[in-house]
This record gives structure tokens, C-alpha cells and sequence, in this order.
């Protein structure tokens, strides 16, 4: 998932650099409160996940790592018990 968040957002979103992985920082990237908002469309198309406003902090939308572990969180199954 990481690795095809990296080539979204280096191919619709943002202009990276060369180098620019699951690691790097999205906000020295050039991310920015209408580039999160693009993400979070491109998040719902790609993943059909909606985010809730609750976790859209800076610490969340730091790296593509922490955007994938995001999703991941949404997408898993409920475990009920």
C-alpha cells in the first residue's frame, strides 16, 4: 500500500523529489491544507475510506506510512468479542 500511496502522490499531488519514499516527510514535500484535502478525495477513490476530521493532524499526515497505517486502520476487518 505504501508504495503505491508513494507513486500517487508523486504522480497526482505533489511535486517530489527524486528519492521520495513511504519515509519522507509529506510536509517538506510541499503538503499543504489543499494538498491534504486532494489526498483525502484521492484516499476515498483509491481505498473507498473517508477519514474522519478527528484524525487529520499533522503527526497522521507526516509521512505516506503514517497516511497508509491510516487506511489500514479503516479497512480492517471489526474483530468483536
Amino acid at each position: 500500500m505504501e508504495q503505491q500511496l508513494v507513486q500517487l502522490v508523486s504522480e497526482r499531488l505533489l511535486e517530489t523529489r527524486p528519492g521520495f519514499d513511504a519515509d519522507s516527510n509529506l510536509y517538506e514535500s510541499g503538503l499543504d491544507s489543499m494538498a491534504i484535502m486532494q489526498l483525502l478525495i484521492l484516499i476515498e477513490e483509491e481505498y473507498g475510506v473517508a477519514l474522519p476530521e478527528s484524525e487529520l493532524t499533522r503527526q497522521n499526515f507526516s509521512t505516506v506510512r503514517s497516511v497508509a497505517g491510516l487506511i489500514r486502520a479503516r479497512t480492517a476487518p471489526s474483530v468483536e468479542g
